[in-house]
């Protein structure tokens, strides 16, 4: 998953400039996911620590992937009877980088205060179902690289129990006017199907990239 600032639809996303906010990133390579006491079938592994994370800390399902410039995919196992998997497509990175991703659904305490602030909810159309943070654990900043019929990205969130909604929507959280962290709605919609929900892009936003480690991006879905 990737940082965006989405033309008209949702305007210029400034993330990176969250380090003017205190952020400052840690010398360390990424930890390996540990596995949960009470692991699904699934494997389910956890992360919730810093690093690999940085900001807030999820507490959900883990998965630590490895990305090259002709991209990467990823897995998360069942956590809370909701597992997601897709792909990154073709980037600008340099050499192999480690990204880690994390989930969660925002209740029981599965997300850790930042500096003493906690995180900011996505009240966005019908019920947020789940939210992930993907983590980049090297210096560099990664951009997508449009490639015909491959997309930039592409996450499929399944729910065993049954999405609560005909469509979804995802969301960013991005720096606002003001310099205030907001959420800003993706402007495209996907059919749920079965208890699955399918969310694709191809085409390279204006000023799309994965932020360097220090700084976490931050994605929300919602269903109605």
């Amino acid at each position: 998953m990737i940082r965006v600032s989405a033309a008209a639809a949702i305007g210029a996303l400034t993330l990176s400039a969250c380090a003017s906010h205190g952020l400052v990133p840690s010398a360390s390579s990424a930890f390996p996911p540990t596995t949960s006491d009470d692991a699904s079938p699934l494997k389910t592994t956890t992360c919730a620590k810093s690093p690999p994370q940085w900001m807030w800390i999820f507490k959900g399902a883990c998965d630590a992937f490895t990305l090259k410039s002709t991209g990467g995919s990823f897995t998360l196992g069942s956590y809370e009877n909701i597992s997601i998997k897709g792909s990154i497509g073709y980037n600008s990175a340099k050499s192999s980088v480690t990204v880690d991703l994390v989930d969660a659904i925002d209740k029981n305490g599965d997300v850790e205060k930042y500096k003493g602030q906690s995180f900011i909810a996505y009240k966005g159309e019908g019920t947020t179902v789940v939210y992930a943070v993907a983590d980049n654990q090297s210096t560099q900043t990664i951009k997508p690289v449009a490639h015909k019929g491959v997309p930039i990205l592409k996450y499929v969130v399944t729910d065993s129990k049954g999405l609560p909604g005909k469509s979804c929507g995802a969301a960013l959280l991005g720096e606002q006017k003001g310099g205030k962290l907001g959420w800003n709605p993706l402007p495209d919609t996907f059919p749920v199907k079965g208890d699955s929900v399918t969310i694709t892009q191809y085409t390279v936003p204006s000023g799309l990239v994965l932020p360097p480690k220090g700084t976490g991006l931050y994605f929300a879905i919602n269903c109605f």
